[in-house]
């Protein structure tokens, strides 16, 4: 198959088949047969040490969108919604986790890929999901594990919803014991902080055992964030997360050379000479972190705002550094998450030499933590409490929608089925639209 300027040209075993406008679909004629894609290879989550060449279920259709590059095409995998889920589950949260924190990544997957289709489609791309971070990573059939199958077909069809209507799950590797409110890490508008997206449903929570911490003074943050907080779920006591607490030292030179286009906010002159100081200015709401810090140079001030920014100047290491509870070392460059204090270290002659900062967690902050839900799945909690823990006021149920099938040329080849986890439900069969 080629792709030319008004088409495809396609041929096969026996010839020219001929010149199509496209799209160009690939199915399968029996259910149970692959597709695989020679042209890559995605990582082994079962070493983390190789690369595989990947299969996929479903449907493959090459096409193009408004945004795509000149001379190119995009691959499509065409996939209904629970061999989709089959394919993330174990590729956001490790197959040794707790089968129940496995059943909540299911759920929240789920509900993430439902809350968001058309999200490329708008942007002019002929697809609605990516499979890499920037939505969810899936990886297809080849990566599909026994224990994230059975988390997937144990919670078939679930996903988490809000007042009717289906949550974007966010999720992340872990956050330190407290997760955020998403207007302080995903700010709407972007150049708001905290941003107007006040979501009833993302909230930060307390991610623990016993009292909540009171952040209320300089002390209160010192002494959650700069000390292992072992009652926390995703404490390295309880799961072994080497990120659960954390420290780097970052000179003040690495500073200087992180401040980048679209980084900070000038405040007064330039951003010229040296570093001269840092301050915290501005704290999130729920968990203590830095939200805006003032960094100070010899030509003028500027400010870093925000989760991202904040992470990228002074929660990435800038040198290796020992994990707190583990023997492994963290390499250079790694981005970690934004932290919660921030010292700075002078020379003998007042210059600023670099700051230390610390922090717990490794993500966004925001929604689920993965290695929280192990936590309080090894703490007896079902997948139904930890989603509930994680997402404030929702209800778990099964998404009312017709999952396969083509795109306007065919049938549905599945309706969502009905399920009822904790033994009784009740059905609403409602007309929309």
């Amino acid at each position: 198959m080629r792709h030319g300027d008004t088409g495809y040209a396609v041929s096969g075993p026996g010839g020219a088949l001929g010149a199509f406008a496209g799209p160009i679909r690939f199915a399968p004629t029996e259910t149970g047969n692959l597709f695989q894609v020679e042209s890559i290879r995605r990582v082994n989550n079962l070493t983390y040490a190789s690369y595989l060449t990947p299969r996929y279920c479903g449907a493959m259709e090459v096409a193009r969108g408004a945004a795509t590059a000149p001379g190119r095409v995009n691959l499509v995998n065409i996939v209904d919604l629970e061999n989709y889920t089959r394919g993330v589950v174990v590729n956001e949260s490790p197959a040794f986790f707790h089968l129940e924190a496995l059943k909540a990544q299911a759920t929240a997957a789920r509900g993430y890929a439902v809350a968001n289709i058309g999200r490329f489609v708008r942007l002019g791309y002929p697809f609605d999901l990516v499979d890499s971070p920037a939505s969810q990573v899936y990886r297809g059939a080849t990566s599909e594990q026994p224990r994230g199958d059975e988390a997937a077909d144990g919670t078939r069809g679930l996903v988490a919803s809000y007042q009717g209507g289906i949550i974007t799950a966010y999720y992340s590797s872990s956050m330190g014991g407290h997760t955020e409110n998403v207007e302080w890490s995903f700010p709407e508008p972007a150049d708001r902080f905290p941003g107007a997206n006040t979501t009833p449903y993302l909230r930060g929570v307390y991610d623990g055992v016993g009292e909540a911490p009171a952040f209320g003074d300089e002390a209160a943050v010192r002494a959650f964030w700069m000390t292992p907080q072992p009652q926390t779920y995703d404490s390295c006591e309880r799961t072994g997360n080497r990120f659960a607490r954390w420290q780097m030292e970052i000179p003040a030179t690495a500073i200087k050379a992180r401040l980048i286009a679209g980084v900070y906010v000038p405040v007064s002159g330039t951003l010229t000479g040296d570093v001269t100081g840092v301050e915290v200015v501005e704290r999130m709401d729920a968990s203590g972190r830095v939200g805006v810090a003032r960094v100070t140079l010899s030509g003028g001030v500027v400010e870093v705002r925000g989760w991202r920014n904040v992470r990228t100047v002074f929660g990435t290491t800038a040198r290796p550094e020992p994990a707190i509870c583990s023997a492994r070392i963290t390499p250079a460059g790694f981005p970690l998450t934004n932290p919660s204090v921030i010292e700075p270290r002078y020379n003998a002659d007042g210059s600023l030499a670099s700051v230390t900062t610390f922090g717990g967690g490794f993500g966004h902050n925001i929604g689920l933590s993965q290695y929280g839900a192990d936590g309080r799945g090894r703490a007896g909690q079902s997948f139904l409490q930890i989603l509930k823990g994680y997402y404030s006021g929702v209800d778990i149920g099964s998404c009312p929608i017709t999952i396969g099938g083509g795109r306007g040329d065919g049938p549905p080849t599945l309706r969502q089925q009905f399920s009822a986890p904790t033994g009784g439900a009740s059905w609403r069969s409602a007309r929309t639209g």
